[in-house]
């Protein structure tokens, strides 16, 4: 289960670098307002995830916990305070949007590795 959660976060960040690269911006579809059922739905489907690696293994994978502790708080701010949460999403990207696009694909591959360690460690 742990390589299946591993693959899908590579997988994810595939998709991030190859819409980016071929200028459409999966991100920017995802983070748009009247997409807030897209971004929920892909953020709940990792929050299932890593629950079921986190409450079926013992001893307990802490690392994959904070992953879902990670994916948990991202869906609570969301949910609980759209608008913040879209003005920031708003704010980075017209930053620096190649910039953002980067570090979510990092993101996913540190989350990739984290769920890897997680199977090495426990």
């Amino acid at each position: 289960m742990i390589i299946f959660l591993s693959f899908i976060y590579v997988l994810s960040a595939v998709l991030y670098f190859y819409t980016n690269k071929t200028g459409y911006s999966f991100l920017r579809y995802i983070w748009k307002r009247k997409n807030i059922a897209v971004y929920l739905s892909t953020e709940i489907f990792y929050l299932i995830l890593t629950s079921l690696i986190v409450f079926t293994s013992n001893p307990l994978n802490w690392i994959v916990a904070i992953l879902m502790f990670l994916h948990l708080i991202g869906i609570a701010w969301l949910v609980a305070s759209p608008g913040s949460f879209y003005q920031m999403a708003e704010e980075s990207i017209n930053l620096d949007s190649e910039m953002v696009e980067n570090a979510v694909v990092i993101t996913f591959l540190i989350y990739a590795g984290m769920a890897l360690v997680s199977r090495i460690l426990i």
